[in-house]
């Protein structure tokens, strides 16, 4: 066996490495088959050549691999399921704070989330676990981000 049949086993198995990150998404056939090329291109070179050549034979897989990569991640194909962290035509999260102490009523059952009609606006809302039935007068108690913990209204 000579050093160009091994060479072309790693090759080979980079092809089929090629063929798995760029064409077929996952992890399957080609991918196993590309790594089990590889890994029997070092299995032979260490056969035929040693320790040396199975060093030579890793280190030139690893830096192949390393290439492989780095090309893969800028392909076209890499670009197309990767997520866009893109932050225009976002929108900031609304400031409900200045609800607290405000009154409204139950347009749905909390139980403990439901609907409130708070400042003629409908408004997602949730209880400390206490149920409220439909109409009843409810007070925005507090704000937390964008929940809004309302309590039974005394005026009732």
């Amino acid at each position: 066996m000579t050093i160009y049949f091994i060479a072309l086993l790693v090759a080979i198995g980079f092809v089929f490495l090629i063929i798995e990150l760029l064409l077929i998404p996952g992890f399957s056939v080609p991918g196993i088959v590309g790594i089990a090329m590889i890994g029997y291109g070092i299995f032979k070179a260490h056969a035929e050549y040693g320790t040396a050549g199975a060093a030579i034979a890793f280190l030139t897989s690893a830096a192949a691999a390393v290439i492989l990569v780095r090309i893969a991640l800028k392909s076209r194909a890499a670009r197309s399921v990767r997520l866009d962290y893109d932050e225009r035509g976002t929108t900031a999260i609304d400031d409900y704070t200045g609800l607290v102490g405000m009154e409204g009523r139950a347009l749905s059952n909390l139980r403990p989330s439901g609907t409130a009609l708070i400042g003629n606006k409908r408004i997602d809302v949730v209880t400390d676990g206490e149920y409220i039935s439909k109409d009843m007068a409810i007070r925005v108690q507090a704000v937390d981000g964008t929940r809004i913990i309302v309590i039974q209204s005394e005026r009732g």
